[in-house]
């Protein structure tokens, strides 16, 4: 039982841990989060699909999201929606 609950514990913080660096992908250039959803909110994105397509197609900055994985790009925007 004490194993389960440790394989539980770990879990949670494997699953919290990867969020946290898909957003730190994000803070290294925009600094915040709070700046990151403000961007998300200009780009007019109602989904994090269309944001992925925004940020490789259409915005300003296009060249350099296109070295940004897609998962932490959605996971940036589930994290921009929660604030």
């Amino acid at each position: 039982m004490k194993k389960l609950v440790a394989l539980l514990i770990g879990g949670a913080f494997v699953v919290s841990a990867s969020s946290v660096f898909a957003v730190e992908s994000c803070v290294k250039c925009h600094k915040t989060m709070d700046k990151v959803a403000e961007n998300i909110k200009k780009s007019g994105a109602k989904s994090a699909d269309e944001l992925v397509d925004f940020l490789r197609n259409k915005s300003a900055k296009k060249a350099l999201h296109k070295s940004v994985k897609d998962e932490d790009i959605k996971k940036a925007f589930a994290e921009a929606g929660k604030k």
